[in-house]
């Protein structure tokens, strides 16, 4: 059922529902109007009911004759029935009798506790009250069809413009779906609305963003995947099609260089899956409790020839001999090496790099974190590179991007694994000056 055919139809009921509160508001009100000129003249229904049973009494407990008696107090009453074993006894004025039973007083008679009738009495206000309730009765048909009449005409000319109101903006959703539907960047949603048709446009309009999003890095990961298999797989293609043709054995620096080639594909290939199970959350932590100062020093001791190579200074500053921490050791080692090795790098012959590890605890945060700083003395990563170092296969000096044998996932990989520890890494850098990442991690996980 469409939106206007619902509100045709809740308009409706109510109407009818308006109706009948109308008429059972009357009801109600001529029959609390009949009991208070009642209760407002109890002692001329009282009179009147006892003289109809000292009637009785006085006429050897019959009602012979009732229907010619003058009675005393009948004069305050317009209309007055007295009933006795179904017959009506005694009448007074003109209404009908079910209209003086519906709408005067009964009074029960008694003689020696017995029930010897049944009184009906009016006097004028209830009177007057019965009659305008019979006129309101009469025209209440008319008014009621009237007021249908009027009150549809009305409905349906508000419905119109109410549900064209309200189907506006549904029309221009279901039409940015369609365009999204299509690829058409344009969708237009109508986000701007402050109702929850805007709620929902914002959201749509939000998922449809983060879904292009998603889409567009999967088509840069396969592209920037093909563009790294690209160089190896032509360089050993060429080798290997050059030594066929020549029908020439391959020197061992040929071989070595292709095993080099082939080496780097399996590294590609490795942090590639190993990057993807991290951002689709697929990695468990092997929580154990390591000493992150000894793991930092065995760390350094290890990419030291990595430095002696290029004449660089690594040093190690530790705030505390044994600062504990509950971590995936693999995850952090790997985190570790590849931000270190970055660091060597990218610096300079006759560069250092420095190493801080410490036990920090922050304003507002619950538990001590471990932090640690690499500092380099290198080129630096300008304002524009830096928010994209953490990008797959983002090199900010491309120039040297396969002289140091990287895949360009290094610093995407190190990033995923520390925030798989609820920690994050800070980067500040200055051309010129050097690189400075800082490591924040809880001690404990919970």
């Amino acid at each position: 059922m469409k939106i206007r055919s619902k509100l045709l139809l809740s308009t409706g009921i109510l109407v009818l529902f308006i109706l009948f509160c109308l008429f059972a508001v009357t009801q109600i009100q001529f029959y609390i109007i009949r009991d208070y000129a009642y209760e407002e003249d109890k002692a001329s229904f009282t009179a009147l009911k006892e003289e109809f049973e000292r009637y009785y009494a006085e006429h050897e407990e019959s009602w012979a004759g009732v229907s010619e008696a003058a009675l005393e107090h009948s004069a305050p009453f317009l209309e007055i029935a007295m009933t006795a074993d179904g017959d009506t006894l005694y009448r007074k004025g003109n209404l009908s009798f079910s209209g003086i039973a519906e709408g005067g007083v009964p009074l029960k008679l008694f003689w020696n506790e017995r029930e010897i009738g049944k009184l009906y009495a009016m006097n004028e206000r209830q009177v007057k009250t019965f009659e305008f309730r019979s006129l309101w009765y009469g025209i209440l048909p008319n008014i009621t069809l009237v007021s249908l009449l009027l009150t549809s005409a009305a409905a349906l000319i508000i419905i119109l413009l109410l549900t064209w109101t309200l189907t506006y903006p549904i029309r221009k959703i279901v039409a940015g779906i369609d365009s999204m539907k299509k690829g058409k960047p344009e969708a237009a949603l109508p986000v701007r609305r402050k109702d929850e048709f805007g709620q929902i446009s914002r959201a749509l309009q939000e998922m449809y963003d983060s879904l292009t999003g998603l889409e567009k890095s999967r088509k840069q990961l396969l592209s920037d995947v093909a563009h790294e298999l690209k160089t190896p797989l032509m360089i050993i293609q060429g080798e290997l099609e050059l030594a066929q043709e020549l029908e020439t054995p391959l020197s061992p620096a040929k071989t070595s260089s292709l095993l080099d080639e082939v080496l780097r594909l399996s590294r590609l290939v490795h942090d590639v899956l190993d990057l993807s199970k991290l951002e689709a959350g697929g990695t468990e932590l092997r929580k154990t409790t390591e000493n992150m100062t000894a793991m930092v020093d065995d760390l350094a001791d290890k990419i030291q020839f990595l430095a002696e190579e290029k004449q660089i200074e690594i040093t190690v500053q530790a705030g505390k001999e044994n600062i504990e921490a509950s971590v995936d050791k693999q995850r952090i080692l790997q985190a570790l090496y590849n931000i270190m090795t970055n660091a060597v790098h990218y610096t300079d012959s006759g560069g250092r790099v420095r190493i801080r590890i410490d036990q920090v605890r922050y304003a507002g945060q619950q538990g001590e974190l471990v932090q640690i700083v690499v500092e380099d003395s290198g080129h630096g990563i300008s304002e524009e590179d830096l928010p994209h170092i953490f990008n797959r296969f983002y090199r900010a000096d491309r120039s040297r991007a396969r002289s140091n044998g990287g895949t360009g996932l290094g610093l995407a990989i190190a990033q995923q694994n520390i925030l798989l520890h609820q920690g994050r890494i800070d980067v500040q850098s200055q051309i010129g000056r050097g690189t400075s990442f800082t490591i924040l991690f809880p001690a404990t996980l919970e």
